[in-house]
This record gives C-alpha cells, structure tokens and sequence, in this order.
C-alpha cells in the first residue's frame, strides 16, 4: 500500500511539472506572439520599378502603411506572420518576413481596374454620396466663399491623399481606389471614389484612421470624446505610458474690414483658422489634460518622469511645436 502512495505521488509530481512546462511554453508563444519588430524594405514592379503608394499591411493585425513615392515603405509588423501588398492595377502580393532590415515585394501587374463604387467592405463605414465636393475644380481650396484671397483652408491637405481606416472592433478598412481628405471644420472623414463621387465617413464606424500626404507623410487621427465628440483628435505620440494629441480647432472667420477713408481696421478677407490646443493622457487610463506649450508646464505635465522629462528639456533646445512633441512623447515612451 505504501509502495503505491509513493509511486502515486511520484506521478502526480510529473503530471505536474508537465503542466507547469506547457503552461510556460504558452505563455512564451503568446508573448512572442504580440511581439512587433520594425521592419524594412520596397515594393516594385517584376522590371525593378518602383510602386508609389501600395499598401501593405500585416496578416492578422491592423499594422499597416502605405509605400512613399519611392516605393519604400517601414512598419512594426508580427516577425511570425506575413506582409500583404495591393495597389490598383497590380495583383495582391504575400510576401514572408525573412529579411526585417529589407524586404523586397514584388508585384504583378494585371489589367484589372480597382472598383469605384463602395466595395462591400466599406458599405457601413460612409454614408451615401454627397453633393459637397466639386471634384473638376481640383483643389479643395477653392470652396467656401469662392474670394480669391481667402486664407488657409477647412481641409488638412490641399488634394486627395491615400489612406485607411480601423473600426471600434480594430478591423482594417482600405480600397485602393479610394482617396480621403479631412474636413478639420465640421470634423468628417471625406473620400472620393472617383470622378465627382465624394463620400462622408459615419463617425461612430471610425476609431481611427491614418492618412498620407505626397510624400508619404502619416497623419494618424483618433477619436476622443473625452476631448471632442464632433470632430477627430490628431495623435502627435502614443506608447504604453502617454499619449499627446492635437486638437486643430479649426474656425471660419469672417472679413471684418473697415474703413472711413482715413484709416482701417481689421482683416478683407476671410480666413480658416486653426487654433490648436494639445494634451496629454497618462495610461492606462487618464483623463485628457491640456498640454501648453511651454516648458515649465511640460515638467509639470510629466512631474511622475522628473528626471527623464528634465533630461530632454535639457537636451532639446527650439520652438515647442507638432515634431517637438513628438519627439518628446516618443522619448517619454521609451
């Protein structure tokens, strides 16, 4: 009886240690897993040619960028799993993760155009067309009043730019006909399809999306009803610690010139203005705390960080504006 308590017991000690292990082997994969790497590289044609703007993202998870006009392009990506690339009129590529400092994607060319209507998997995600933008007179410039010495614009970017979109359920949505702009007045996600076709984004289908100008800049923008529940808040720098956003605070300002022929006052023309205010959240999380751009109040803002904040204070001399910010929310993250 006791020769089969002990050779009992020694069993149940391995059983255990076999589950500790494989407990621990799942743990590992799990957090290998959610790991991310930068990764590198370019995307072309079969005959070496560069392809502006493809898109690529990563199987799986809404990691995802778009080519600069080069056809260079870096994101953080799963090491495990692999890249996907599209760019109207070229066939969809998947290419393997084996070469993170550059990777090569190359791309087949079809004769295939890319629809111009609302592809299925964007139908939730805008509201039906709308008679707002005048394509055939190019730039968004030109509306409002139509005066010739209107100042600054109601849209972030003089033309259409390429871009994509992720849901409240962190799904990616893309097309590679479409084109988007934001109207950083009344704060709606626009995007074209096509000729005069111009569509409105419906805000409660849209946590976030990322826009990228000519040169292949990213303008990431999120939304923050804690901050503004009409219009979307530009992320300047997000980690695990903080997060420093930009609201553009964008308002039309009408003439107010005057004149009794003598003197004048005010300004003849009228004007988009942007009056931006920034803030800062501590994660996990913090409520949205204006940021002002000074330096004593970026100590006070991260007075948890004294040192680290101090230490770049030091070490960053110039204007406090959007890349300064940046900068820091990136070092602060570290």
């Amino acid at each position: 009886m006791l020769k089969f308590c002990v050779i009992s017991s020694n069993l149940k000690h391995r059983t255990m240690k076999k589950i500790l292990l494989s407990g621990f082997l799942i743990l590992i994969s799990f957090i290998t897993f959610g790991q991310t790497v930068l990764v590198k590289g370019t995307v072309s044609d079969q005959k070496g040619n560069p392809i502006p703007f493809a898109f690529i993202f990563n199987s799986g998870h809404p990691y995802a960028t778009y080519a600069d006009s080069t056809g260079t392009f870096s994101l953080k990506a799963d090491p495990s799993s692999n890249l996907i690339a599209t760019a109207n009129n070229y066939q969809k590529t998947i290419v393997k993760i084996d070469n993170m400092a550059d990777t090569k994607v190359v791309m087949a060319g079809n004769s295939l155009q890319s629809n111009t209507g609302i592809s299925p998997a964007l139908k939730d995600i805008f509201k039906q067309e709308e008679g707002f933008v005048d394509m055939t007179k190019g730039s968004f410039t030109r509306i409002a009043t139509h005066q010739e010495n209107l100042h600054g614009s109601r849209f972030l970017f003089t033309d259409w730019v390429h871009g994509f979109i992720i849901t409240p359920k962190d799904s990616l949505k893309q097309n590679d006909a479409y084109l988007f702009n934001y109207d950083k007045v009344d704060g709606n996600l626009i995007f074209a399809t096509g000729g005069n076709a111009m569509h409105l984004g419906v805000k409660n289908q849209i946590k976030q999306f990322i826009l990228f100008d000519g040169s292949g800049n990213s303008y990431v923008f999120e939304d923050v009803p804690a901050i503004d529940s009409k219009h979307y808040m530009q992320v300047l720098a997000a980690g695990s610690k903080y997060k420093i956003y930009k609201d553009l605070g964008t308002k039309f300002i009408k003439s107010d010139y005057s004149t009794n022929g003598m003197t004048s006052h005010g300004n003849n023309y009228d004007e988009f203005a942007d009056n931006s205010v920034y803030y800062l959240v501590k994660l996990p999380g913090g409520q949205p705390e204006k940021l002002p751009l000074r330096k004593k109040a970026i100590k006070a803002a991260f007075a948890a960080d004294a040192e680290k904040v101090n230490k770049f204070l030091s070490d960053n001399d110039g204007d406090i504006d959007d890349a300064y910010l940046k900068k820091l929310g990136e070092y602060m993250n570290q």
